[in-house]
């Protein structure tokens, strides 16, 4: 292999390096993978190389464990910085979203993923989206927060919108006095 050992001395597959004398960078001087002016020129042989999976595997499986500051060289079209990216990715646990009370709620209450329940406005939208048939009760959702819309201006519900409103207009909507009978 035309670059550099990079530390350690394990391979991706069991031992055997056979892949090596197909790879594209076997004829190639060793500094070019290892000088910052021709790692452009190193990138794109590694693209083209007909073993580049095991070539990369081969450098992950060596180099892991190895802090960022210690990966030289741009090996299987990867610089020392992205091959660590690469490392902390692969090793990062990925979260499993709660279900059940705990998992996060969009402002409706409904859980995020989950489609909005028939008789709100959002199911109503949804309805529309899928060309499926609407129910009475999305209708009447989207009628009452249509009407809520031309009244007020804003579609969220009256403790939502504005929670000292009644306090500064009153119930009847004259500002400032007791609410009108």
């Amino acid at each position: 292999m035309a670059h550099r050992e990079a530390r350690g001395g394990g391979t991706a597959d069991g031992g055997t390096r056979a892949w090596e004398s197909r790879a594209a960078c076997r004829y190639q001087d060793a500094e070019l993978w290892f000088s910052r002016r021709s790692s452009s020129r190193a990138v794109a042989i590694c693209a083209t190389c007909p073993v580049l999976d095991p070539c990369r595997a081969a450098v992950l499986l060596r180099e892991k464990g190895l802090p960022k500051c210690q990966r030289d060289g741009v090996i299987a079209g990867l610089t020392g910085a992205q091959r660590h990216a690469l490392e902390c990715q692969a090793d990062r646990p990925r979260p499993v979203p709660p279900a059940g009370p705990e998992a996060p709620r969009a402002p409706g209450g409904v859980p995020r993923g989950q489609p909005a329940p028939c008789g709100t406005r959002a199911a109503y939208q949804r309805h529309l989206r899928l060309r499926e048939p609407v129910d009475e009760a999305c209708r009447v959702a989207n009628a009452r927060s249509a009407g809520r819309y031309r009244r007020t201006g804003s579609t969220r519900g009256r403790d939502e919108a504005a929670p000292g409103r009644d306090r500064l207009w009153g119930t009847a909507g004259s500002p400032g006095g007791p609410p009108r009978k």
